[in-house]
């Protein structure tokens, strides 16, 4: 062959080569969803979900199983780790613990009702120890009605 030919080859393999090398770009962690409901009976009670992390398939929750909260998260006050290998069941209850904190909505701690994992989020559903204020209605309203 001669050069003119390979000189377009040369400069089209590398470019071909680097284009299949790409990682595709990480889809964008979905926002936390906290929702509060404080039913007639000034029960308040919440359900809150993060987006699952797909990565760690062998360490998604399974239904069953004692139940509760892992015995580390049922202290509110104990200190949180932010390790990089924490599950998504640990990285739920961090999530939660730092919005209840930020939100003062059970101050008094909670009960885990339920969590369970659905379209690609982890989900809690809690009760508070205590019961609503006037200012828990004020500041809480329902916006939803489950």
């Amino acid at each position: 062959m001669t050069m003119k030919k390979l000189l377009p080859l040369t400069l089209l393999v590398p470019i071909v080569l680097s284009a299949c090398a790409g990682k595709p770009k990480p889809q964008p962690k979905e926002p936390d969803m906290f929702a509060t409901n404080i039913k007639d009976t000034n029960r308040k009670v919440f359900n809150f979900s993060i987006s699952a992390n797909q990565d760690k398939g062998d360490n998604k929750p399974e239904r069953g199983g004692a139940g509760g909260p892992p015995p580390e998260h049922r202290n509110k006050n104990q200190a949180k780790s932010d390790t990089p290998n924490e599950s998504p069941l640990d990285e739920l209850f961090t999530h939660l613990e730092t919005k209840l904190s930020d939100t003062g909505y059970c101050r008094e701690g909670y009960i885990e009702i339920d969590t369970y994992e659905s379209s690609g989020r982890l989900h809690i559903l809690g009760a508070c120890n205590e019961v609503a204020t006037p200012e828990d209605k004020r500041q809480f309203a329902n916006n939803y009605g489950y």
